[in-house]
């Protein structure tokens, strides 16, 4: 995909560049700010905030151009916590702001995870460890891609990326070539982790399955064969004695036992009865005493009113002197409580003396009813007496019954009851053994399961890796381009083995059969950086299946190389092929690179030069 930086601005200064499509250079003494400007251009692209020092707790802002789609970046040069501002300039206009490399409670995605969304760079997580299937996941940045798109001063002339130094940057660079060239597909991913959880739970399982032969081995209970003969046997010999117990029981209860049961029953439910019936009569006895004192109330005052010629009515009824239960709350005022009719006015002397004669034959009723109230409860308590001797009485003859056999069996309950206690548990210990065995065949038959899974897993990754036409096709691409570069540099031939190539195991450059750490020369290992990372720009315009983005910037280009006789025609060949490469592909490509001097050839873009006294952090703004 085209990526390319239209400008870059040292937010509080008045430094601005601006990059031209094509080549373009910067220029000046090493203590300009060359690698400065780097740094600035590499926290633009999303890599991590470390940057040099006179750049920390400052702001970079740029415009990059992604496809056909423009945006402005503004980023604080500190930690990776600070937020990130993206606007789109046109277009759409979106608007993003976004934890720089950390992610934080409100955002789904960081400023490192949105460049290879924009960019349609496969976001993947891969084992740390890449021989160990079980490491833990890591996720492929952003800054891992930039290793193929920025060279820098560093490790211009000494490593490929910087990874021999660096175990960690080493396996992410074979994971990034692997994904940018195809071998590493989203289908070979998805087969790699069901690997790393069937390889996670096969491990597990064998540990466990191991420990369970050990303990069983070294217990009585290693023969299975052995134990299902014993459980069987137990079972037998738990089922007679239950038998014997049962017999036990029955001899217990027999028919003697049995009648004194139940004669203590009638008994009970006699003397509820009794109790129930004692209760209610208590009841009654209360509430006609309660009528009594009423009407003997009531015929007092009738007495008063006789004698005063007037009638007294401020008395109330709460019981019924008919029946004795209790009178409700009704009527009002003006209404009777009893009959709830208005009562008569001013009645006659004669209708009161009739109405205290009434009064006084329901006294002498009510204390009849008394009397044969208490009687009867009289009789439920002299009953209830009875039956409360008899109900003891039949309890005590069963208890002697009960104790009378069992002391005579006591020692042949006990030990029936001990031999069916251990036989429970000797058989519960049978059962806990087996359940060990049944345990570890089921993890035996899903060891084997695994296993099979874990070896077509292999094979299909395997077959994955070796069967994809194109990706061979973009190799020999990739070696092709690898070669012609180099050779246009006019870079040193070594006899052995002639030809020029990546290899296909580690990824690194070969030439003429020596490995890069075989060179021995800092200035030919430049002229194979920049040949390297230039043949992957070469494939990548040209191939829809290589993702890589085109842009390329070198720092300190001529690091180590000589600058007279053959070694300056090398460097100017080198310059060449850059800004050949740069021209033809204008519109797809930007190369940037950084130089002490001024290029040896004409026509590369010079965006800025730099010296001691013009420094890209100005001095004066430092302070």
């Amino acid at each position: 995909m085209r990526l390319r930086i239209e400008e870059l601005t040292l937010v509080g200064t008045s430094r601005t560049v601006r990059f031209e499509p094509g080549m373009n250079a910067i220029v000046g003494s090493m203590s300009g700010g060359k690698t400065a400007t780097v740094s600035c251009l590499r926290a633009l692209l999303g890599a991590e905030g470390s940057v040099v020092p006179e750049l920390r707790g400052r702001a970079v802002s740029g415009t990059v151009l992604i496809g056909d789609r423009r945006f402005r970046i503004v980023r604080q040069l500190v930690t990776t916590t600070d937020k990130v501002d993206i606007a789109e300039i046109g277009g759409e206009q979106e608007v993003w702001r976004l934890p720089a490399g950390q992610l934080q409670a409100g955002y789904d995605q960081t400023f490192r995870d949105w460049w290879p969304a924009m960019l349609g760079l496969p976001r993947i997580r891969v084992p740390r460890a890449p021989t160990d299937e079980t490491s833990p996941l890591v996720p492929v940045t952003i800054s891992d891609y930039l290793m193929y798109r920025v060279l820098r001063q560093k490790e211009i002339d000494t490593s490929v990326f910087g990874t021999p130094d660096n175990a960690q940057k080493n396996i992410k660079r074979k994971y990034v070539f692997e994904i940018l060239y195809g071998l590493y597909d989203p289908q070979a991913a998805g087969l790699r982790e069901r690997l790393r959880a069937v390889t996670t739970e096969l491990n597990a399982l064998t540990a466990d399955a191991t420990t369970l032969e050990r303990i069983l081995d070294t217990t009585a209970f290693a023969s299975r064969a052995r134990l299902e003969a014993q459980r069987q046997e137990t079972e037998e010999a738990l089922a007679q004695v239950r038998r014997s117990d049962l017999n036990l029981t029955r001899e217990l209860t027999d028919s003697a036992t049995v009648s004194l049961r139940a004669r203590i029953g009638d008994a009970e439910a006699q003397l509820a009865h009794i109790s129930d019936a004692s209760s209610a009569e208590e009841v009654s006895v209360s509430r006609l005493r309660e009528l009594r004192d009423q009407l003997i109330a009531q015929s007092r005052r009738l007495t008063r009113a006789l004698v005063a010629e007037r009638l007294l009515n401020d008395f109330e009824f709460h019981t019924c002197p008919r029946c004795g239960a209790g009178v409700p709350e009704r009527g009002d005022d003006d209404t009777c409580r009893l009959c709830l009719q208005t009562p008569p006015q001013n009645p006659a002397p004669s209708t009161l003396a009739a109405e205290q004669d009434r009064v006084i034959e329901q006294v002498a009723e009510t204390e009849e009813l008394i009397e044969r109230s208490e009687r009867r409860l009289d009789e439920l308590k002299a009953a209830r007496a009875d039956q409360t001797r008899h109900r003891v009485e039949l309890g005590e003859q069963l208890d002697r019954a009960t104790a009378t056999y069992v002391t005579d069996q006591a020692e042949r309950i006990r030990a029936v009851a001990a031999q069916q206690a251990r036989l429970e548990e000797h058989l519960a210990r049978i059962d806990d053994a087996l359940a060990l065995h049944d345990r570890l065949q089921g993890q035996s038959g899903r060891i084997a399961e695994l296993e099979r899974e874990q070896e077509d897993l292999n094979d299909r990754i395997a077959a994955s890796r070796h069967s994809n036409l194109a990706v061979q096709d973009r190799l020999d691409k990739l070696d092709e381009a690898f070669e012609a570069t180099l050779r246009s540099f006019d870079a040193p031939c070594f006899d052995t083995r002639p030809g020029s190539r990546v290899n296909r195991e580690t990824y690194m450059p070969v030439v003429d059969g020596r490995s890069f750490a075989d060179l021995q020369s800092q200035g030919v290992e430049v002229l194979v950086n920049v040949a390297h990372v230039l043949a992957h720009q070469k494939v990548a315009p040209h191939d829809d299946g290589v993702p890589l983005p085109n842009l390329l910037v070198i720092d300190g280009i001529s690091g180590n190389v000589g600058h007279e006789g053959v070694d300056l025609e090398r460097l100017r060949k080198m310059y060449a092929t850059l800004l050949e490469m740069a021209t033809e592909n204008v519109d797809r490509l930007q190369i940037i690179v950084t130089d002490n001097d001024s290029p040896p050839i004409d026509g590369v873009h010079r965006v800025l030069e730099l010296s001691d006294t013009d420094r890209f952090v100005p001095v004066a703004e430092t302070q």
